[in-house]
């Protein structure tokens, strides 16, 4: 009988914690920031005023992030990494992920690949050679009506607010 009784409690405990915690298998974020981006050349151009925008996807076992740029100085810049999620931490949502290179349009003296490096904490020969990437992202502060969650590269710890985009919100159990 106390056997039987455990069983019943550490499934009635599963169970709960498994409501509780949701497994996040999709995601859809969409991250926004406005920011200034110096110029390889300082001298002949000033910072400009630049828009990026980075769309993270997770649908089970495969990621997509894109970067898109817009600067006011220059033509738009676009990176697009897609992957595998290797393993994931679900009480904390930190997702390892494996990620190559898929699709970029970038311009002579990138503001776009310098951001890029720092933030997956890369080298250029292996983001621009098509080299599998080793990243590790972590979603949090998922607020109560689930619109928007905070979205962190470990290990630059580079921060985006994001929106939740409703269409793949995570089902309740």
């Amino acid at each position: 009988m106390f056997v039987l009784t455990w069983v019943f409690v550490l499934f009635a405990f599963t169970h709960e914690l498994e409501r509780l915690v949701p497994s996040h298998q999709q995601w859809h974020l969409s991250c926004r920031a406005d920011g200034y981006f110096d110029s390889q050349h300082p001298q002949l151009t000033p910072s400009a005023v630049s828009e990026l925008l980075l769309t993270f996807t997770l649908e089970y076992q495969h990621a997509a992030l894109r970067y898109d740029l817009d600067n006011e100085s220059s033509p738009a810049e676009l990176i697009l990494l897609q992957g595998d999620v290797v393993k994931v931490d679900f009480g904390a949502l930190n997702y390892q992920l494996q990620m190559q290179l898929k699709n970029k349009k970038l311009n002579d003296g990138s503001m776009l690949l310098r951001y890029l490096l720092n933030e997956l904490a890369v080298g250029e020969a292996q983001f621009i050679d098509g080299e599998s990437l080793p990243l590790q992202v972590q979603v949090f502060n998922v607020d109560d009506e689930q619109s928007r969650a905070t979205l962190t590269f470990i290990p630059s710890n580079s921060i985006w607010s994001c929106e939740i985009m409703p269409a793949v919100l995570p089902q309740p159990h």
